[in-house]
């Protein structure tokens, strides 16, 4: 296990140190990926790639502390939802996350309001631009433009 945690710590804590973008959180989720390193080592199940085994349990542990995250940041109870069978669910908790967040991204009115509309309220193109009284060519810009930007923010 001490020549496993050498050979990986780096790469996995910098991996982690790029999804949590903050050192404390970085540093729970390497320990808690060597956690589940070590459990897995003591079932002795038989590895045949150890790259990709300690890739998956990365992985899946990232997956489950991001849905705990956003569980916690909307105050839905787990028994009351299943985002397992709901991704379309997951999508709307993180486009309501970065909604919240929008003021802070530097979107114009329009930006704002087309990417609340499509995203948040499920409205088409056609009701969105009938809404907010321009064409619809101008909505598929103010979208385009609103996600540049929210992906320059959140996936830099």
């Amino acid at each position: 296990m001490n020549a496993v945690y050498d050979k990986y710590f780096e790469q996995i804590y910098s991996w982690a140190l790029k999804k949590t973008n903050n050192k404390e959180d970085a540093e729970d989720l390497t320990n808690n990926i060597f956690l589940a390193i070590f459990e897995y080592f003591n079932k002795n199940i038989p590895i045949e790639k150890l790259d990709n085994l300690i890739w998956k349990l990365a992985h899946n542990i990232w997956y489950l502390k991001a849905k705990n995250y956003l569980n916690e940041k909307v105050h839905i109870p787990l028994d009351d939802i299943n985002i397992s069978y709901n991704e379309q669910y997951l999508d709307k908790i993180i486009y309501n996350d970065i909604i919240n967040n929008l003021p802070n991204i530097g979107l114009t009115e329009k930006e704002f309001l087309s990417f609340k509309l499509y995203y948040c309220s499920d409205l088409s193109i056609k009701e969105i631009s009938i809404k907010l009284k321009t064409s619809e060519s101008n909505i598929k810009y103010y979208l385009y433009s609103a996600r540049c930007k929210v992906k320059e923010r959140y996936y830099e």
